[in-house]
């Protein structure tokens, strides 16, 4: 008498909207509130990382380029994600073209808690770093690592992990290193294998390699120093005045007064025993701003007329060791900075070390 009942639910003329689910995004939202803040307010109250270059700098070219290769280490991360993705200390080196400031590469060598490094030489395709770690042979053209440490061929287990261990053979044109046995071997630029060296060339570097720290004899700032055709000092202005002047000496012993410029705290930055850029006619004067006034100022000054012809203040009172290029270009380190000086006298501040968001180098 009764139909029977159908065992399907009768379906609404328009269908019933499904309820719709937000318990995924009151999930996500939060979490995505919690990583903005947890990265992003990590990264805005942390310092920026500590960043010093390292005495051995140098030149080199790439692709017609002239290049400033600057090691230094960082020390510190920015933020919670640069904790993670980076290391606390690095060494690394830096290249820096000279004529524009572009970073063309920059690369991590170590990241040793007191790591140094210095460049010892560089060739057409190859530069060559010394580290704590070893001897790093890098590639120019992108900062990738050629050999480094036991891996360079006729080296091998023997290489010493010392930066004393390795010097550069000017006259030969060559990296000299010492072997854990003492023997000698070398180099050749651009070459990264290693092979002995006559007996009368071992007994020539045997003294000046070690794999101890060795005593650095060679300071980065003096009072007088070689410059063409005689000597440059600075002295004590006349009648206990504060400051000091610079006085040049000829080969015969006639002095002369170069120019009426008073620098107080003043020190001539060295090149070895020669002053830094004197082969542009021109010598680098770290001094204090004023009298009393503790910032620091590197100063050009012109051989010929005394005049400054350039200066950058400085984040630093640490001089590293100069270096000059052939057509009299030099370029010291100083801080978080590379100060280039070009042969007409002027002076450019590079910053070195600096980095994105992330850690990558900019």
């Amino acid at each position: 008498p009764y139909p029977t009942p159908s065992a399907h639910h009768p379906v609404a003329p328009y269908g019933t909207p499904r309820p719709r689910r937000r318990l995924p995004a009151l999930v996500v939202l939060p979490l995505v509130l919690f990583g903005g803040l947890f990265f992003g307010g990590s990264y805005a109250v942390s310092p920026e990382p500590d960043v010093e270059v390292q005495a051995g700098i140098g030149f080199a070219a790439v692709g017609g380029r002239g290049v400033l290769l600057s090691p230094y280490e960082r020390h510190g991360t920015r933020g919670m994600y640069q904790l993670m993705a980076q290391d606390l200390f690095q060494v690394r080196l830096a290249a820096t073209d000279t004529a524009t400031g572009e970073l063309l590469w920059d690369v991590q060598l170590s990241d040793d808690l007191m790591g140094e490094a210095a460049v010892l030489a560089a060739g057409e395709r190859y530069a060559y770093v010394a580290t704590d770690a070893g001897l790093v042979v890098v590639d120019l053209a992108d900062g990738s690592t050629v050999a480094g440490g036991e891996g360079i061929k006729g080296l091998g287990p023997a290489a010493v992990a010392a930066r004393w261990a390795y010097r550069y053979d000017p006259d030969g044109r060559r990296v000299v290193v010492m072997s854990e046995s003492g023997s000698v071997l070398a180099i050749a630029l651009d070459s990264a294998a290693a092979t002995p060296v006559d007996p009368q060339a071992a007994a020539t570097w045997a003294g000046a390699l070690s794999e101890r720290a060795l005593p650095d004899t060679r300071p980065s700032t003096v009072t007088a120093a070689g410059v063409r055709d005689g000597e440059v000092e600075l002295r004590p202005l006349p009648g206990g005045a504060p400051g000091r002047v610079l006085v040049r000496t000829a080969p015969g012993g006639a002095e002369a007064q170069v120019g009426d410029t008073a620098f107080h705290a003043a020190a001539l930055v060295a090149d070895g025993t020669a002053a830094a850029g004197f082969a542009t006619g021109h010598v680098l004067v770290v001094h204090g701003r004023a009298v009393d006034d503790r910032a620091r100022v590197l100063s050009a000054v012109s051989l010929a007329t005394g005049a400054v012809t350039g200066s950058v203040d400085l984040d630093s009172a640490a001089v590293g060791r100069s270096a000059s290029r052939a057509d009299g270009a030099a370029a010291v380190g100083i801080g978080s900075h590379v100060v280039l000086l070009t042969p007409d006298g002027r002076l450019t501040a590079r910053a070195v070390g600096t980095a994105d968001f992330f850690g990558n180098p900019s």
